[in-house]
């Protein structure tokens, strides 16, 4: 291809990481989607099970705001999570003991059980979607997702700082 070729094509064409942040989202998605469909027989969903994950890495608890940013979502929204988990008795609420105005959220024994069979559903899925790609393509593929993942939080903060400085 000579250089009047290169300038008149879509540089979806020319670059390859023109679409990355779209397959990345798409295959999120749908990675996700089909996950909660497995999950939902278990009464669970994949933010649910993040929860959970979340609260058994912390068994010394974890404020609700210390979760909310672990999970990726808004208070607000995990906060209605954690009424449909206490509700089904796998998490806890309890006041902490050095801040009463913060509520530390526990995961209980109940909750194990439901951790074993996500695992073993989620490890299904993994199995499945990863069938024929060879261990190699795994890592070269997580190497690049942690080093995408360092930057944007580089970026974010970066952001932050140049919002609170204006």
């Amino acid at each position: 291809m000579n250089a009047t070729e290169t300038r008149n094509r879509p540089s979806a064409v020319v670059d390859p990481s023109y679409r990355l942040g779209l397959h990345l989202a798409d295959v999120s998605r749908l990675w996700r989607a089909t996950l909660d469909q497995r999950l939902r027989p278990l009464g669970l969903s994949t933010t649910r099970w993040v929860t959970l994950v979340n609260l058994n890495a912390h068994p010394e608890g974890m404020t609700q705001n210390e979760l909310a940013i672990r999970v990726g979502i808004k208070g607000s929204t995990l906060v209605r999570q954690l009424d449909l988990l206490e509700a089904d008795g796998w998490v806890e609420r309890r006041d902490s003991p050095t801040d009463r105005r913060v509520k530390k959220v526990f995961m209980t024994a109940k909750a194990k059980p439901a951790l074993e069979g996500i695992s073993a559903v989620g490890s299904e899925l993994r199995r499945e979607l990863l069938l024929g790609i060879d261990e190699a393509e795994i890592r070269a593929c997580m190497a690049l997702l942690v080093r995408l993942k360092e930057r944007l939080h580089a970026v974010a903060e970066d952001d932050a700082a140049a919002v609170e400085a204006a």
